[in-house]
């Protein structure tokens, strides 16, 4: 049985101050719990906290990139959201 997919591959790295980017991983599970869609800054802003990089990093992501990485915090929620209704009573 495989874990969860916590990582997106980038398919055009991103390099920002002379570091590159080839890959964004989950850095934190409570940054997608607190996930914040009030606006475009504040998403950018969350999208940085999921994965613990710069908010350039999320600025300078390809559309293809910025989906795949969209889509698999919206996996943790929904995922979530299941999981929590088998405790509901």
């Amino acid at each position: 049985m495989t874990g969860p997919v916590m990582e997106v591959q980038l398919t055009q790295p991103v390099n920002i101050d002379g570091v590159a980017y080839d890959k964004l991983a989950v850095a934190s599970l409570d940054a997608i719990a607190r996930f914040n869609t009030a606006g475009p800054e504040r998403v950018l802003l969350s999208m940085s906290r999921v994965f613990g990089v710069p908010r350039r990093v999320i600025r300078h992501l390809t559309n293809e990139d910025t989906q795949r990485a969209g889509d698999l915090i919206v996996q943790f929620l929904n995922d979530a959201a299941r999981a929590s209704r088998q405790f509901e009573i």
